[in-house]
């Protein structure tokens, strides 16, 4: 997953690790100067060995305990043995 400048494409955070638990908190770090930015960009990347029929990501961005975005993805259908990208 990274974060860029969606003006210029600058990555200003990035992490590989496996987000794919979702009964674990995932915790990141985002530099300050993301908040300089007029507009942000996400990228996530995932694989799958099996079909997903309907694959649904959610994210929570908290702030100093608090939620300040809340975002849902329906992906739907996932190909087994396949790699995709989501920006």
């Amino acid at each position: 997953m990274n974060l860029r400048d969606a003006e210029n494409g600058k990555i200003l955070w990035q992490s590989t690790e496996d987000l794919a638990n979702p009964n674990f908190e995932h915790k990141a770090k985002i530099p300050k100067n993301i908040l300089k930015c007029k507009s942000v960009s996400r990228e996530i990347n995932f694989t799958s060995e099996r079909k997903i029929e309907k694959f649904r990501l959610e994210q929570r961005v908290f702030l100093n305990k608090r939620a300040i975005e809340e975002w849902y993805f329906d992906f739907g259908f996932v190909i087994p043995q396949s790699t995709n990208t989501w920006q």
